[in-house]
């Protein structure tokens, strides 16, 4: 029985080792407060800084969408332009007059003036440009269906639509105007190279004269000779 006490005293502890230990690994350390209380103030700043960008953007799109400076969603009898360029137009009879190529709009009112149908040639080729006054048109089930007051006969001898040419904006400034002249940009070739009569001196005032450099030979008289009205020196 002593023998039983022993061998269970010292298995014991072997037995109970690894439940400690795996109870002792898997419990976390405990945060120091002063620790976990610590924060990064960039990290705060640039939160803090992205939540006012984050509340600027959404204040400025609640004002522009209040604002009526644009509109948000089509109305009921609102047609796109897509919708109504390249529909066909039919005749009060349903035979197809043409389709529409292009719009003329009031430039001050933005109203709707004309519609411009292609009127006969093939695929595009050869066809004449006729405008019909939008209010002569009829456009229902959103311009699906165009109907006109002209025939088809009438669209065929409908004198052709003339167009102007677009005008320059405003105070535009043309290319003539805002390129200097070449003349003005270059100076002049006589004001730019000095004339060779002003660089080079004369031949004459550059050299003496020869009688000025050399003195006349009467002027030195020869060793030994007497000048002239004296009596040789006696040795």
């Amino acid at each position: 029985m002593r023998k039983l006490f022993m061998t269970t005293a010292i298995v014991l502890p072997f037995a109970l080792a690894p439940a400690f230990a795996q109870e002792t690994t898997t419990e976390e350390p405990a945060m120091d407060p002063a620790a976990e209380a610590q924060t990064d103030p960039a990290a705060d700043a640039a939160a803090a800084e992205a939540e006012a960008a984050a509340a600027a953007e959404e204040a400025l799109k609640a004002e522009v969408a209040e604002s009526g400076k644009v509109a948000q969603e089509q109305a009921a009898n609102e047609l796109r332009l897509d919708w109504v360029t390249d529909a066909t137009v039919t005749a009060p009879d349903g035979t197809s007059i043409g389709s529409i190529n292009d719009l003329i709009l009031d430039g001050e009112s933005g109203s709707m003036i004309a519609a411009v149908i292609g009127v006969g040639g093939f695929l595009g080729i050869g066809e004449k440009q006729i405008a019909v006054p939008w209010e002569q048109l009829t456009v229902n089930a959103d311009a699906q269906e165009i109907t006109s007051d002209l025939t088809k006969e009438e669209a065929d001898v409908a004198p052709a639509y003339v167009f102007r040419e677009r005008a320059e904006a405003p105070g535009a400034a043309t290319d003539d105007a805002m390129a200097p002249a070449d003349d003005a940009m270059a100076p002049a070739d006589d004001a730019a190279a000095p004339a060779d009569d002003a660089m080079a001196p004369a031949d004459d005032a550059a050299a003496p004269a020869d009688d000025a450099m050399a003195p006349a030979d009467d002027a030195a008289p020869a060793e030994g000779e007497a000048m002239e009205g004296e009596e040789p020196a006696s040795n």
